[in-house]
Formats: structure tokens, sequence, C-alpha cells
């Protein structure tokens, strides 16, 4: 198959999509199928076969993002030569518009990830845009997608979502899978990588190492971690590792100076992919998290197939990864994350078990099976 993958964010920037797009580049490539990526241009990007960028400009007050600019001449250049036989679109913005066009332009049948639950971004708007957009929000993906032949979405939460709003085109459950094979490194280098780690981020050998991975936006709800984090330093002697950058962060810090733990957070913002994110994930004791805006969080299951316990804000997005008191603890109060952290910590033979059943559950989201389901898909739709 030639497949067509459009989406807004892809290398060099770093989020869960681009890790799941990438992955999915690699699965189709090495099952012998072609696979073309349409996406924004970058100053930081490097040339990549297979892979065209389109005119953009800087996102405001997040120099990592873009904002893509649909040209129908350049697209249809490129896209006439390719002979694509499906499209795949991961976002509902610029690329998404220059999918629509190669797909209606060429007869092109196209199928749709669903990769972000937007209720919980709209929740963040100030008012009145809030109650403005929590109003049209329904009919707006109504109306965008009304054109896919279905929807994936990597958990049950879309799922759901979409079946609540009346979508009425078919709507398949598909969990994301990314290459684990980094992430179940065991060897003694990695081991000795780790210990490197916490000496370059200035954790010591007695002290916890709490770590989250994730954008420092609002609909992270880090604010509410940190508050979390403040009580566990009462009953022990630990740090926190935020790894990542976003506009939230500078009121972060601020937090942590109101609160007296400044020196105990460390924001080491982005690392690099997967070399030294697994050495993060190998220093750490712990994963938590207080996000509820979770589709199928990656980063979890990084951390699991390194081995951590979770301790993570309840939601649906995890419910088939974090399994109450095996791998670790779903939370319904937010402000009360830090006992279950405590009752992990304080336990020596309860983190042991715990991460061994994170890893345990991990191999369910292995990118075999994921590209084995990806393929069913695309094979039905055509």
């Amino acid at each position: 198959m030639n497949i067509g993958i459009f989406s807004d964010t892809y290398t060099p920037q770093v989020n869960g999509v681009v890790t799941v797009i990438r992955a999915l580049k690699k699965g189709l490539e090495d099952r012998g199928h072609k696979v073309y990526i349409f996406t924004v241009q970058h100053p930081k990007a490097e040339a990549e076969d297979g892979v065209y960028r389109l005119l953009s400009l800087q996102f405001p007050n997040e120099p990592q993002h873009r904002i893509g600019m649909f040209f129908k001449k350049p697209i249809y250049d490129i896209a006439r030569k390719l002979n694509l036989d499906l499209i795949n679109t991961h976002s509902e913005f610029s690329l998404y518009l220059a999918s629509r066009y190669v797909s209606k332009k060429f007869g092109i049948p196209s199928i749709h990830t669903l990769h972000t639950y937007y209720p919980d971004y709209v929740y963040y708007l100030p008012p009145p845009i809030k109650q403005i957009m929590q109003k049209k929000l329904p009919a707006y993906l109504r109306r965008i997608l009304r054109s896919q032949k279905c929807v994936i979405t990597p958990s049950v939460k879309n799922a759901e979502y979409l079946s609540g709003i009346s979508f009425s085109k078919p709507v398949k459950i598909i969990p994301n899978g990314i290459d684990l094979s980094h992430f179940f490194d065991r060897s003694e280098e990695l081991k000795n990588d780790a210990k490197k780690m916490r000496v370059r981020l200035g954790v010591k050998d007695s002290e916890d190492m709490i770590v989250f991975v994730g954008r420092l936006g609002a609909e992270k709800n880090v604010h509410t971690l940190i508050e979390n984090f403040r009580e566990i330093t009462v009953h022990r002697d630990a740090k926190l590792v935020i790894v990542g950058d976003g506009p939230d962060r500078r009121a972060l810090e601020n937090l942590c100076l109101e609160k007296n733990i400044r020196d105990k957070v460390i924001f080491s913002g982005y690392f690099q992919w997967p070399e030294e994110i697994k050495q993060v994930y190998a220093a750490s004791d712990l994963f938590m998290s207080a996000s509820h805006s979770e589709v199928h969080p990656i980063t979890f299951i990084e951390a699991m197939a390194m081995g951590l316990p979770i301790v993570a804000a309840s939601d649906k997005s995890i419910e088939n990864m974090v399994i109450n008191n095996e791998n670790g603890w779903t939370v319904n109060d937010d402000s009360k994350l830090w006992e279950k952290a405590l009752e992990i910590l304080d336990e020596p033979s309860v983190l042991e078990r715990m991460g061994k059943k994170s890893e345990e559950i991990a191999h369910n989201f292995t990118l075999d099976k994921f590209i084995d389901n990806m393929i069913a898909c695309y094979n039905e739709l055509l």
C-alpha cells in the first residue's frame, strides 16, 4: 500500500502524536508498505525521505509548534506523483484541510485518528469563549470528520465521546503502540547511565525520584501534581523531575517557590528521545500524573515498560493501563495522589512488585500489535 499520513506535528517536535506517527511509519515500512508524511516546515527539521513539509509560521508563545499554511498547487504537485491508496490524518487543522483536498481531488479514501479529547481543552478557555465552544464543539467535530470512512481512537474515552455526540461514521478503538525495545532495556550500561542522570539532575542516591513527562499546559494539571508532591516531601526525602515544556512553565516554577519546594522540583525541559528519556525513567522510582486530558498516553506506556509503578488521576484513557494495586493506583480525588504514592514508596517490596507488573502490562502496547491492527483497518477500508 501507498499510505499518506497528514499531521500538523512531526519531528523535531516532541509529543505523543509524533511518537505514534514515527512508530506507525516504521512499522508499516518494515512490513513492505510505502509511507509518505505530509507535515509542516520547521527550522530545525532534517531532510527525511518521504516527508513533505508545507510552509508554516511559529505558533504564538510556543516556539516548538507551527501553524501550517496550505496552498493547493504545491500539495497537488506532490500528491499526484505518489499514487496514494489511502490517507490517514492525525490532526484537525491545516494539514487536515490539505488531506481533504488531496482525498477529494484524487478520489483517495481517508480515515482519521483522533488523538485529542477536546472537551478537556475547552474547559480551560476563558469565558465567554468557553461557553461558546462547549456548545459548538460537537457540531464542529461532526462536520469536519463527516468525510472520513472511519475514525480511529486510541482508547474508549474518545469513542464514548463521539457516540455521545451522535457521530454517525464508524469508530474503531486501536490502542497506541510504539517500539518499546528501547524501554525494555535492562543493561548494565543503562544502569550506569541512570546513575549519571541522577547526578546530572541533582538527585541524591538517598532521595526518591518521581518523574512526570508531558506538556506544561493547563490541561495537564501539573499544578495539582506539584501540590501532591509537596505533601510527599513532608514524609520522605524526594525530588520531582518534570520533563517537558510549555506555556505554564514559569507559573509552575513560581508555584514551587510559593510552596517552598523550588529546590526539590526540577524542570528539565525536553530530553532526547529515546536515549535520554529512557535514562530518566531508569533513574526514577515512580511515575506520577494528575492529568485528565489524555487519550492514550504514550509516556505512561514508556514508563511502564521501564518498570515504573504509576500513580495517576482516574481517567478512562488509562483504565487498561493502570490497574489498582497491581502496577499502581488511579485516584478519584486529585488532591490525594500523594497518599498512594507514599504507600508504594514506603514499601520496597510493593515498589518492586508493581514495577514488574507495569512491565508485563506494557507488552500489550507493542509496535507489532499496533501495526497488525492498523493494517487490518486499512485493508477493511480498501
